[in-house]
C-alpha cells in the first residue's frame, strides 16, 4: 500500500491507496508529535479499518518544515521505506514557471498534478485550507502560479482574537446575505464574502487562461463554501491525494 501525507498548517490529511482507492483520515497537524506518536495514531486508523497490509511506499507534501525530520524518522524506522518528499526537482509532468520555483507549496504541486490527471486543461484549483489559495494551470500544463488569501477558519479566528465583543461561532449553519444577529453576521461576512472575493478572482483568471478553464475545489472546507461559487465545477476532497500519488508513480522508474 501508498501512504500519502499532506501535512498543513492546521490539518494533516493520512490517506492509503490499497491499489482500489484511498481510505483517507484528517487530523490536526502538531509539531510536537514524535515519530513513534506518529506511528501509534496511523497504526490505530489502520487497524479501525482492518487494512492489513503492509505500507509499501511513503510520499509527503508538508508546507511545516518542523515535521519533516519527524516524517522522514516515521517512514524509515517504523514503516521501513525512505519516504519521497514533494518538490519542483521531481518529475511532476508539468512546467513550473512561479519565481523562485522552490516558493510553491508542496500542496499546491500536488494539487495542479492530480487536477491536470482528472479535470484536463487549462485548470483552476481552489484550496479551502489555513489560507485559501486559487492555482492556475495553463492550456500547455505550466504551472503560472496564483493567489493566496485568508482562510475562512483564519478569518473568524482573527476576527475573535482581536475584537472585544465578536464571538467565535460555528460554520455549520447557513449564512443569509443580512444577518440579523451578529453569528448571522459573521457568517455573511466570512462565509459570502470570502465567496466573493473567490468569483471575482475566478473570472480574472479565466480571462487570462481562457473561459473554457474547469474549475475545482478541496480542502477541508471546500464542501462549505464552494455551494456559493457557481464557478465552481467540482469539489473533489481527495484531489491532492490523487497528486501524490500520481507523482510517485511517475517517480518510479
Amino acid at each position: 500500500m501508498l501512504l500519502a501525507i499532506d501535512v498543513g498548517n492546521t490539518h494533516t490529511v493520512l490517506g492509503v491507496h490499497d491499489g482500489h482507492g484511498w481510505h483517507a483520515w484528517r487530523v490536526h497537524t502538531n509539531p510536537a508529535r514524535t515519530e513513534e506518536e506518529h506511528f501509534v495514531l496511523l497504526r490505530t486508523l489502520l487497524q479501525a479499518e482492518n487494512l492489513l497490509a503492509p505500507i509499501e511506499a511513503v510520499i509527503i507534501a508538508t508546507v511545516v518544515p518542523a515535521l519533516e525530520e519527524t516524517l522522514r524518522l516515521l517512514a524509515q524506522r517504523w514503516l521501513k521505506c525512505e519516504p519521497l518528499f514533494v518538490s519542483v526537482q521531481l518529475n511532476l509532468g508539468i512546467q513550473v514557471a512561479y519565481e523562485p520555483p522552490n516558493a510553491v507549496g508542496a500542496d499546491r504541486l500536488a494539487n495542479a498534478v492530480g487536477a491536470k490527471a482528472h479535470y484536463g486543461l487549462p485548470v483552476v484549483v481552489v484550496d479551502f485550507g489555513t489560507a485559501t489559495t486559487l492555482d492556475a494551470i495553463s492550456r500547455e500544463g505550466v504551472y503560472l502560479g496564483g493567489a493566496i488569501l485568508p482562510g475562512v477558519e483564519l478569518m473568524l479566528e482573527s476576527l475573535a482574537g482581536r475584537t472585544a465583543r465578536l464571538p467565535r461561532i460555528a460554520l455549520s449553519e447557513a449564512a443569509s446575505p443580512i444577518g440579523r444577529t451578529t453569528p448571522e453576521s459573521l457568517r455573511s461576512g466570512v462565509l459570502l464574502g470570502s465567496a466573493g472575493a473567490i468569483e471575482h478572482l475566478l473570472t480574472l483568471f479565466k480571462a487570462e487562461l481562457g473561459s473554457d478553464a474547469h474549475v475545482v475545489a478541496t480542502g477541508g472546507l471546500a464542501e462549505r463554501v464552494a455551494p456559493f461559487c457557481p464557478q465552481i465545477q467540482a469539489v473533489d476532497p481527495l484531489l491532492t491525494l490523487e497528486g501524490l500519488r500520481i507523482i510517485y508513480e511517475r517517480n518510479q522508474t
